[in-house]
């Protein structure tokens, strides 16, 4: 399943989407809002809206950023 350019959400809101550049099975990258890449656990995943093309984390930005 390909969910490269979904949004990614954080609990507190949208961080970025999801880059085309890397899948491993256990991690993503997420070009983030201010032009960072962000290394996203797959465990730190929710649930994916595939309808609105949204991937939905259980952890902050801050939280997410602090990895």
């Amino acid at each position: 399943m390909v969910l490269v350019g979904y949004t990614v959400e954080a609990t507190d809101g949208e961080v970025g989407a999801i880059d085309r550049r890397t899948y491993d099975g256990r991690q993503v990258l997420v070009a983030g809002d201010d032009g960072a890449l962000l290394k996203v656990d797959v465990n730190t995943v929710e649930r994916i809206d595939h309808r609105d093309h949204r991937v939905y984390l259980a952890v902050s930005r801050r939280e997410l950023r602090a990895r």
